[in-house]
């Protein structure tokens, strides 16, 4: 949950709150706590120069994918 929560604020450049909530729709049925436990740690690492965990190239890269992973996600300019 953590890396989906650094994915969230390093790549897709969601707020903190926003990412809380988007670990829901991802986890259903976890505790707000967690998720919100999950959002901090993950900002210590985006913003603390934590090394960059190894991911896998995302479909986000594609411009083809891009829009529809962005209204899939909720997010908005």
């Amino acid at each position: 949950m953590v890396e989906k929560a650094v994915f969230l604020l390093r790549e897709a450049h969601v707020a903190r709150g926003r990412a809380v909530q988007a670990l829901a729709e991802y986890f259903p049925g976890t505790a707000f706590d967690d998720r919100l436990r999950c959002v901090h740690e993950a900002w210590d690492r985006v913003h603390q120069g934590a090394p960059a965990l190894h991911s896998v190239p995302s479909q986000l890269s594609e411009a083809g994918t891009f829009a529809a992973a962005h209204e899939r996600h909720g997010l908005s300019d």
